[in-house]
């Protein structure tokens, strides 16, 4: 089996024999795409001159394939496969004109790690808020396959003279209403997973029925999309209707970067949560997907959130950091 430099190079390669002979004049392109949480290649087919969204697909994720099946026609015909298909779906739709207008109406804002993502940082508009960051997307499209967007870099910014406090104010306006706020009990999302899943819904039902039944304890805050919809704890008006209907403050729960759990901060300690939560990131949610191991309260009265937790040994991508160390300045000296 071979390496993955090697695989990378013969992807590049080889790609364009399992494309239709139409494609065969297709230019293959691999760059370094900075994601959310990490750095990735990416390997793009473009046509040409023109100026029709090509998708992405990257190397890692077909290399993770390659390493499954062993098989490198597999690997290939999949993904020339899934390039035919989303030319086929996107039609000729082209990236539109990034004006400020676009922008105003179009930008949203997402929730990001701070530390795991210093070098994405440098070079968009953000503002940090505790051990995260708000970043900000342009969305081109929107329908029931998913989501087109783009971060809005310095570049974007200031060609379209657009200052961070900016894109922050038009980002609260427009994530409200391109991604509406959802707040679900937890039997709730479990039931609409099952149903998702092709249980019955009447068997769904039944299943969670004890749960929900009692006083419900953990609320899910996402968005209807489900996805980069952690940024929705910031909205006040979301922390505090579900604390009054709770009657206490909230210790919330950063599941991942697509939502975040809520539980009365009467029903347990912020640093068994914290636990928890960095145990379920460490072996369940992917790298890209991880918002923090850190726990937040949002205070009923005051209506202001903050950190609960502050831990050491608390990095999303699982490296622990060196412990802190007090020497005497005597000992230091010497």
């Amino acid at each position: 089996m071979m390496e993955y430099s090697t695989f990378k190079a013969v992807a590049e390669k080889k790609i364009l024999d399992y494309l239709p002979e139409e494609f065969k004049n297709a230019k293959v392109e691999i760059t370094p795409v900075k994601k959310v949480n990490k750095t990735k290649d990416a390997i793009t087919i473009r046509e040409g001159e023109s100026s029709r969204v090509s998708p992405n697909f990257y190397l890692d994720d077909m290399y993770e394939h390659y390493q499954d099946c062993g098989n490198l026609d597999e690997v290939f015909q999949s993904v020339a496969d899934a390039y035919v298909a989303n030319v086929k779906n996107m039609g000729n739709m082209s990236i539109p004109n990034v004006t400020r207008e676009f922008v105003e109406e179009n930008v949203i804002m997402v929730m990001i790690n701070t530390e795991s993502n210093e070098e994405l940082l440098k070079g968009v508009p953000h503002r940090e808020i505790n051990d995260c960051s708000v970043i900000y997307r342009v969305v081109f499209g929107k329908d029931d396959q998913g989501i087109a967007s783009a971060i809005v870099n310095d570049n974007i910014a200031a060609t379209v003279d657009l200052s961070e406090q900016e894109l922050f104010l038009k980002a609260t306006e427009n994530t409200k209403r391109i991604l509406p706020t959802t707040i679900k009990p937890m039997s709730e999302v479990i039931m609409e997973m099952m149903i998702g899943d092709g249980m019955p819904k009447e068997i769904a039902e039944a299943m969670v029925s004890d749960v929900a039944s009692q006083d419900e304890l953990m609320w899910v805050i996402s968005n209807t999309s489900g996805v980069n919809g952690a940024v929705n704890m910031l909205y006040d008006e979301n922390l505090q209707k579900l604390a009054e209907q709770l009657q206490d403050d909230l210790y919330i729960l950063p599941s991942s970067i697509h939502e975040v759990l809520c539980v009365p901060a009467s029903k347990g300690e912020p640093e068994e949560f914290a636990k928890m939560v960095q145990e379920v990131n460490m072996n369940v949610v992917d790298l890209e997907d991880r918002l923090s191991n850190q726990v937040y309260h949002y205070d009923k009265k005051l209506r202001k959130l903050t950190m609960a937790t502050d831990e050491p040994n608390k990095r999303i991508d699982g490296i622990v950091a060196e412990p802190s160390l007090i020497y005497d300045t005597k000992e230091q000296m010497r």
